[in-house]
């Protein structure tokens, strides 16, 4: 088989699960749900299945949460964008949290159990056009040859949005800099799940819990632990995160600039 073969076939085994359930209380704009933001243009979820349908997948559902009505209105059946797309209501409890956004769908059949998935947020920006597709091929030759559970897209450093400073044992400033890079693996929030991850996310999911649960503190580290992690590395600049208004300026600035 060619390696097109290959990625069609598994990609035809996945299913794309995009969370899109928050507000964007952050940054004060409540009047809509933070996936109908736009930046440059063109709103974050239309970005975000544009982006992982010209990498070749067709299978979306939508976990959605904050004025859900919006966003079904208008992604609708996912025809205008040549997908396939449905719809998970996140559960109707306080601070709900990613993982309990997921355990909800696969306990009530919105996730197709026999088949992996491909997670992901419309709040995360992507600049190199065939990232998923590779990303992909290296989590299905790691769970062939190293046996992982589940893979993760890494930058391979993140630009601080502060000022550091080291001081000496007299509180004397020795070193600043302001907005330095560190050279550190950071997570993108693009993840692929076999199915045997689901089990343990209803296993260990309690959707019950007061609080809001991340799939970052609890599956993820849990997974590391058990070295069934995999990690997929990317340049930094390929990442482009939307969580505050500064960022968001700054990727509508990038995007546009881009575009021009």
């Amino acid at each position: 088989m060619t390696i097109k073969q290959i990625l069609e076939e598994e990609i035809n085994k996945t299913q794309v699960l995009i969370l899109a359930g928050g507000s964007a209380k952050r940054m004060g704009l409540v009047e809509k749900p933070k996936p109908l933001l736009q930046v440059a243009g063109k709103p974050l979820i239309d970005r975000c299945i544009e982006f992982l349908r010209d990498n070749g997948f067709k299978d979306f559902t939508l976990l959605v949460g904050y004025k859900a009505e919006q966003i079904m209105q208008h992604v609708g059946n996912g025809e205008k964008y040549g997908v396939r797309v449905k719809y998970c209501l996140d559960p109707k409890v306080r601070n709900v949290g990613k993982a309990k956004a997921l355990k909800n769908a696969i306990e009530n059949g919105a996730v197709d159990a026999s088949r992996r998935s491909l997670i992901a947020f419309p709040d995360d920006i992507f600049t190199e056009k065939t990232l998923v597709a590779r990303f992909l091929l290296s989590h299905v030759e790691a769970v062939n040859r190293i046996k992982v559970l589940a893979s993760i897209v890494l930058a391979s450093a993140i630009d601080l949005p502060y000022g550091v400073a080291k001081v000496d044992s007299n509180n004397i400033v020795t070193i600043f800099k302001e907005k330095p890079t560190l050279n550190i693996l950071t997570s993108t929030g693009l993840y692929i799940v076999e199915p045997e991850v689901y089990k343990i996310i209803v296993q260990e999911i309690n959707l019950d819990e007061q609080k809001q649960v991340e799939l970052e503190e609890t599956i993820l580290p849990m997974l590391a632990e058990k070295r069934k992690l995999y990690a997929f590395i990317i340049p930094r600049n390929t990442w482009l995160p939307v969580n505050n208004l500064k960022e968001l300026e700054q990727v509508n600035n990038t995007l546009s600039e881009a575009n021009a």
